[in-house]
């Protein structure tokens, strides 16, 4: 019957795919009451379930054939929703207008894949409209009704046999993106160029790893001339610890781009992840950037993020829309980063496009203040890199008037960038290297902000800590191990800690908490730690994941 819905193959991976909320996806069955309006009954159903739901379809009940009148009042809705709308959902179908139902619900991602494989070969799609018109009616539609609204907002498993098309940077308007294999990483991609059509604002925040890579080092410099229009990415070799040649061939892949592009070498910056200590392998390069220049487009990002991942398991992207100026703005930003991440950015790159009109200044001003209050309090396992960047273009081409650090809608801009930023750290966690559980660590009642991240870190970067997560242990001792170890200013008896909302320790002691029924607890996706110092009011939260033998097995065979 799902096959009846008729669900594209990116539509299917969505929603076999998990999501930053914790989510389920449901399918009900229901009748409607005689007397009343099916279609309108239905078509109500739709439009209240999406607004808390995602790929909600609503269709007259496959499995109901014999009478046509009958089969007219029962339908099948299926849909994605937070598993905190449940009961929202159930509510929904309390109606008067019907009086019949059954529901199903799979959280578990596994059985709903065999109910797909299980059912017969989906009817070929209409043809695909061009990826031109698809955006700009996307973009009408979801920015319709003004406000903020994530278009999208999720991880997504890497493709395996035909690739669904990804619009994420090349969303706003403006920009375009290309990703080849050039063979730095045999048959996966390994390359990709993002290329802004206008001059926009860039900016731009990197590792403070001492053995900063050469290409970190050609961004900064090229990043003072103000007139960046492309970005070149490659994974695989991370052209760190490699001398002068290491610089040489950086700065000959920005000359190649600029010369494909028709660009200056200085307007172009270059981003490279992976092994350290071996050179480029340029041979392989040199076409590979040809070949990338040539194949730019809107709509086929999937190929870009996968040429700048390495030990990623799945592609993390975000995006959101807004008003700014009374016009129609879009940001998005896609990630990759899975092991060797540390606050003050590490293994990862974030790159962030937008269509807003941005002042430069101001473009700095809401890129630190973001990256400082999201990606620089991540942790994986607290190394940091050589190679980290997040870097961001404001394009200009949304058409607004320029926002400076004085314009009234600035902290506007500020918010939405720090919250897809926040998005896109969560996953980043989420995706650590062999993580079962994204950890969030809220530290509270701080004698200073310092001291609460200081404090927050020193739990999150707790091997201890991270391991008793993995194995569900409830085991608060080691997160006093953690706080202890912290140079913040606190009275041990005034702390308390709680465990996935449970509270476990106060007044000095154990609160005397069932360890079994928080060990359950623990079983959840996200674990909370949360830590009240009790002197002051400051605050402060760090996201970071468990510790797993996954973890150690991928970077025992894996070259750093």
């Amino acid at each position: 019957m799902l096959q009846c819905l008729r669900f594209s193959e990116a539509e299917r991976q969505r929603l076999l795919a998990e999501t930053e909320v914790p989510s389920q996806v449901v399918a009900a069955f229901f009748r409607v009451a005689p007397g009343d309006d099916s279609r309108a009954v239905a078509s109500v159903l739709l439009d209240e379930i999406s607004e808390f739901g995602e790929l909600v379809r609503v269709t007259p009940d496959p499995g109901k054939p014999a009478l046509e009148s009958e089969a007219a009042r029962d339908y099948l809705i299926v849909a994605i929703i937070p598993i905190t709308a449940a009961e929202a959902f159930e509510d929904l179908l309390r109606r008067p207008s019907i009086e019949r139902r059954a529901t199903s619900s799979w959280e578990d991602r596994g059985d709903l894949k065999q109910l797909f494989d299980a059912g017969v070969t989906p009817q070929p799609l209409p043809e695909e409209e061009d990826p031109e018109d698809l955006l700009d009616r996307a973009r009408k539609f979801i920015l319709s009704n003004g406000g903020s609204t994530y278009l999208n907002s999720h991880s997504e498993p890497l493709p395996h046999a035909a690739e669904e098309r990804l619009a994420i940077l090349t969303l706003p308007k403006g920009f375009r993106a290309s990703g080849v294999r050039c063979g730095i990483k045999g048959r996966k991609y390994d390359l990709g160029i993002l290329f802004c059509e206008g001059l926009p604002a860039v900016s731009g925040r990197f590792t403070r790893n001492r053995f900063a890579s050469g290409p970190v080092q050609l961004c900064r410099r090229n990043l003072e001339r103000h007139s960046i229009r492309a970005l070149v990415v490659n994974s695989g070799n991370s052209n760190a610890a490699t001398g002068e040649r290491g610089h040489r061939d950086a700065e000959r892949m920005a000359e190649l781009v600029a010369e494909c592009l028709g660009l200056e070498a200085h307007q172009v910056l270059v981003c490279s992840t992976g092994v350290i200590g071996r050179f480029l392998p340029m041979e392989k390069i040199e076409p590979g950037i040809r070949e990338a220049a040539e194949e730019l487009e809107v709509g086929r990002d999937e190929r870009f993020i996968q040429a700048m991942m390495t030990t990623d398991t799945r592609m993390k992207h975000s995006v959101r829309a807004f008003q700014l100026g009374g016009r129609e703005v879009t940001l998005a930003g896609a990630t990759k980063g899975a092991g060797m991440i540390q606050p003050n950015l590490a293994t990862m790159f974030a790159f962030i496009t937008t269509d807003a009109a941005i002042r430069q200044s101001a473009l700095d001003q809401a890129l630190g203040i973001a990256v400082h209050q999201t990606f620089n309090r991540l942790t994986v396992d607290a190394d940091t890199s050589t190679s980290d960047s997040v870097i961001a273009f404001a394009g200009g081409a949304a058409g607004n008037d320029p926002v400076g650090a004085d314009h009234p809608e600035f902290f506007r801009f500020v918010d939405e960038l720090r919250e897809l930023c926040l998005d896109l750290t969560r996953r980043l966690a989420r995706d650590g290297e062999g993580a079962t559980h994204l950890v969030r660590v809220a530290v509270e009642g701080a004698f200073n902000a310092l001291e609460a991240e200081r404090v927050a870190k020193s739990i999150a970067n707790s091997m201890l800590v991270k391991t008793a997560v993995f194995g569900r242990d409830p085991n608060w001792g080691r997160i006093l191990m953690a706080v202890g170890n912290s140079d913040a200013r606190f009275d041990p008896n005034r702390v308390r800690v709680w465990l996935t909302g449970m509270l476990l320790f106060e007044n000095g002691m154990g609160t005397g908490q069932e360890p079994a029924e928080v060990s359950q607890a623990m079983g959840h996706e996200e674990v909370e730690i949360r830590v009240d110092l009790g002197a002051g009011e400051a605050r402060a939260t760090v996201y970071t994941c468990d510790l797993s033998y996954e973890y150690v097995r991928i970077n025992a065979e894996y070259t750093t």
